[in-house]
């Protein structure tokens, strides 16, 4: 079954207008930009492999323990993120870059795409690495290969990432790039063969990757290699989709061949909606597998044990640090269901209490958010995130030196 990522898109093709909303200010809202300063940083020299969990905390200028994270947390007003009420954010903040430039998308809900910049500097002013979610591929609709290879579609994608790279590399500060969440685990599912055999406009179109060959392979290689060399303080990952395959060793080796490998990160996920608005079929909410209240202990399809081996064989497989992303926020419940803003869900619980399952599986980081409108945020969650990692953050959890 596919995972309920799949539903960040409309039937019709069109991105959930509440994610763009969500996730930028308003259109005819005054340019803030002009006036924005970024106190110069070091020069970031030459891009510097960080191939461990703890090796790859440090380089993001953190203490070397499982960090923790929220994001997609702006008002319906663009305003400010609902983690910097907390009296500690957490080290890692993380947004969606939705769109193509020219479409609506984020290049121009800020003149020049200091969207990046405006948020970069709300995280580094509270000690915070910004984390930037790149998600373009969905503009006509999700799991469509031949969209890799229209002309205009790819020239406006590269446009939109070249932006990206280009105004986290004027930031010049540990952040990260996490690239098309979905996508590639589409590509797996209906892409007809393997990465390599798979067209797309890469070499032929992006003149940055002028030697690089037009496939799915040569797209994932050409992305990496573009942030280590104009950003070389940025971490960038592909996302691996487990639906893509139940066997989750082919899902590894597919995004090894995608090019993931030389990435930093391989960005991974549970469940982007809280399991009580499947139970409650709330809106945007109505697949029909589950259950979706994960046991907290045992083996069996629906618990984290088998979650976490799960996840195991991607890092085992891949040699990369894994950071979860976009974990729901609800709050624990004997009884199934609830209502909107308060749907339950035990994910952070567990996490919280078990942080040393998610570094033995490979973890790097795991970060909190909602995927879809209606579920439990910073806001309506008691007290529950901010209470448990008030907690976390005085005796974190360490990650393995090499």
């Amino acid at each position: 079954m596919l995972s309920s990522t799949i539903h960040r898109v409309l039937a019709g093709g069109g991105l959930w207008a509440g994610l763009v909303v969500g996730g930028c200010y308003p259109l005819d809202a005054a340019d803030s930009g002009s006036e924005l300063y970024i106190p110069p940083g070091a020069l970031a020299g030459a891009y510097e492999p960080a191939p461990t969990p703890g090796e790859l905390a440090a380089a993001l200028g953190q203490p070397e323990v499982l960090l923790m994270g929220v994001g997609n947390d702006l008002g319906t007003d663009g305003g400010t993120a609902l983690a910097w009420g907390l009296d500690h954010p957490p080290p890692l903040h993380y947004l969606y870059l939705v769109g193509l430039p020219g479409r609506g998308g984020w290049p121009g809900w800020n003149p020049h795409g200091t969207f990046v910049d405006l948020q970069a500097a709300a995280a580094l002013q509270r000690g915070v690495v910004p984390v930037f979610t790149l998600y373009a591929m969905a503009v006509e609709g999700e799991g469509r290969p031949e969209v890799l290879t229209d002309a205009a579609y790819m020239r406006a994608w590269w446009d939109g990432f070249e932006l990206a790279v280009t105004r986290l590399a004027h930031f010049g500060r540990p952040a990260m790039l996490h690239v098309e969440p979905d996508f590639w685990g589409f590509m797996q599912k209906y892409g007809g063969g393997p990465p390599d055999a798979i067209p797309a406009l890469v070499g032929s179109t992006y003149g940055h990757c002028a030697d690089y060959p037009d496939t799915l392979a040569g797209m994932g290689a050409c992305i990496v290699h573009r942030v280590h060399t104009a950003t070389p303080q940025v971490r960038v990952g592909l996302h691996a989709s487990t639906w893509a395959d139940p066997d989750p060793v082919a899902v590894a080796e597919f995004m090894l061949a995608c090019g993931a490998g030389d990435g930093d990160v391989l960005f991974v996920e549970t469940l982007d909606r809280d399991a009580g608005c499947f139970e409650a079929r709330g809106e945007g909410c109505t697949r029909d597998d589950g259950p979706w209240y994960w046991e907290a202990a045992g083996q069996g399809a629906t618990g984290f044990d088998t979650h976490l081996d799960t996840m195991w064989a991607l890092h085992d497989t891949t040699g990369l640090p894994l950071s979860w992303w976009q974990m729901p926020m609800g709050v624990p419940s004997t009884e199934p269901g609830g209502t909107p803003g308060h749907y339950r869900d035990n994910r952070v619980a567990y996490v919280f209490e078990h942080p040393e399952a998610f570094v033995e599986a490979g973890g790097v980081a795991v970060m909190f958010g909602p995927g879809w409108p209606g579920q439990t945020d910073l806001t309506t969650d008691g007290g529950q995130f901010e209470r448990l990692w008030e907690t976390y953050r005085v005796a974190p959890e360490d990650l393995p030196r090499p």
